[in-house]
């Protein structure tokens, strides 16, 4: 592509999970050092970059999408470079290739942080591969999207798991851990920032050090040691990992909120088997009465599938009746999407759309009954919470009990002067299923 007299203007859509969204800010922090200017529009950029999630159908169907309008402002506006990159290219890359033309390059996850240099240096190549999965460093140029006291840290990259329906670990590689150093000095130069909470992220955050001879505890004790980080938080805790040990330290470590994101797919032990969780139901509900017996004021986050290959109806009504039995703060759901190339992929009976989607319907129906009645029991209470903006002339914040991104706000009444990124004291007055309405006390 060559150098010009005038840096060229750039602009990223980032697609899928905050993992991808970790991907994208290093891309932008590779191609501002090189002196590419950032835009926020696609209308002005002259090189667009779409970072892709291939995780399942909807998700591959929304990167397609996207990338088949972005190539319109090839046609009529002043793009002159159209890359692709993420996981749908760890996956797709020869069909994206021949049913993509009007892309001009294809980058794989391994290849992110020479982006800009490549962009600066070469007439780019139709395809950029090498093994994939990215593991940054704290010198590792970045732009935050996120509001200024907020930022997400990946501790690993990939996933050693075999969990039968997930294609992750043939699209990132097997985990490979960040060293604790890595990580907390990235999370001491955030915290030099103003960034105040640290939302750690991987596949499998439980799992993470075991490559590399540490642990999630022994990162999260060199964590809360960082001067300005009023809050962490732990994603994609996995259950197999949480130990007594670990349970005690998130139960009184100050900074480290009691909050456990944890993704359970199922309750039914065929089912369970058949995912390939290595876990049982007993040791599922043994787990969570650990959590909620050690930890005070625990927030728990779930995940589930439903219509996995074989689920019979009273297998998805005893998930319904764990759903409401086990009262998680919050849940999503996710209806099963039959990928190639993963071992329930090839399962026999299948279960057909208007099923999965009947089923999805009534556990999520179930689930906005629990959130209700938990959101109902904040109701006189104070928590901390950030302020992250406004809306209709009241602020919106978000407390401890509330994950970026995943879960809902709180709506406060504008009765005091504040600012993004400042941490008040919020009385909760009134709630919904997914947001709380508070205002701020002394």
């Amino acid at each position: 592509m060559g150098s010009t007299s005038s840096p060229r203007k750039v602009s990223i859509v980032s697609l899928g999970c905050s993992k991808n969204l970790v991907d994208s800010e290093l891309i932008l922090g590779s191609l501002k050092k090189e002196g590419f200017q950032i835009s926020p529009s696609e209308d002005e950029a002259e090189i667009i970059i779409v970072n892709t999630c291939g995780f399942i159908g909807d998700a591959k169907k929304e990167s397609v999408n996207t990338i088949l309008e972005l190539s319109e402002h090839k046609r009529q506006g002043k793009c002159e470079k159209l890359i692709v990159t993420g996981c749908l290219v760890e996956r797709y890359v020869d069909e994206l290739k021949r049913e993509l033309p009007e892309v001009d390059s294809f980058w794989g996850t391994g290849n992110l942080l020479k982006i800009g240099n490549v962009l600066k240096k070469e007439e780019i190549k139709k395809v950029y591969k090498s093994p994939p999965g990215t593991v940054y460093d704290p010198d590792s140029p970045r732009v935050l999207t996120t509001p200024s006291h907020t930022a997400y840290v990946k501790v690993s990259e990939g996933c050693s798991r075999t969990c039968s329906f997930c294609i992750i670990p043939k699209m990132r590689g097997l985990m490979k851990s960040r060293s604790v150093d890595s990580i907390f000095g990235e999370v001491k130069n955030l915290a030099s920032l103003g960034v105040k909470e640290i939302n750690l992220i991987a596949q499998d955050m439980t799992s993470y050090g075991r490559d590399i001879g540490t642990d999630l505890e022994t990162m999260l004790r060199e964590l809360a040691k960082v001067d300005g980080v009023k809050w962490i938080r732990i994603h994609y805790c996995y259950p197999w990992g949480l130990t007594n040990s670990l349970v005690n330290l998130i139960a009184t470590e100050k900074k480290i909120l009691p909050y456990v994101d944890m993704p359970l797919q199922h309750i039914n032990d065929r089912i369970l088997k058949l995912m390939d969780r290595k876990t049982t139901s007993r040791r599922i509900r043994e787990i969570i009465n650990k959590l909620r017996r050690e930890i005070d004021n625990l927030v728990m986050r779930t995940t589930f599938i439903v219509g996995f290959p074989g689920e019979t109806d009273d297998e998805f009504n005893e998930l319904l009746d764990f759903v409401e039995e086990a009262a998680f703060d919050r849940a999503g759901a996710f209806k099963y999407s039959q990928e190639e190339g993963t071992k329930a992929g090839e399962m026999s009976g299948q279960i057909s759309d208007e099923v999965k989607e009947e089923r999805h319907e009534r556990l999520m129906e179930v689930q906005s009954e629990v959130s209700l009645k938990k959101n109902q029991g904040l109701v006189g209470k104070t928590y901390e919470g950030f302020i992250e903006g406004t809306e209709n002339g009241n602020y919106v914040a978000r407390i401890s009990a509330q994950a970026p991104e995943v879960d809902g706000v709180t709506y406060v009444k504008r009765k005091k002067k504040l600012k993004v990124g400042d941490l008040a004291k919020i009385k909760i007055t009134d709630v919904d299923i997914y947001d709380l309405f508070g205002e701020v006390v002394e």
